[in-house]
């Protein structure tokens, strides 16, 4: 009974940490588009661009993500 118990807490911690790894590759694949949109249109990135990528959450990630189609300057991006 125990050993049932402990398997099936392991397995919840299992599938636990594969959405978090699935969600983790999610944001850092949103970070990277963003990062390579920007560079595209503006050239090098500077590092305080990189940092607030960084540290930023999907919905942040997707609001800059559509500025940078009709952004004039990195200010109207993060603005």
């Amino acid at each position: 009974m125990i050993t049932n118990r402990f398997e099936e807490w392991k397995e919840r911690q299992r599938l636990v940490g594969v959405r978090q790894g699935v969600e983790q590759g999610r944001l850092d694949g949103e970070r990277a588009l963003v990062l390579r949109l920007i560079q595209r249109r503006f050239g090098e990135v500077p590092p305080s661009v990189h940092k607030r990528l960084q540290s930023a959450r999907q919905h942040q990630l997707e609001t800059w993500a559509d500025r940078v189609l009709d952004a004039d300057s990195l200010d109207d991006i993060f603005g």
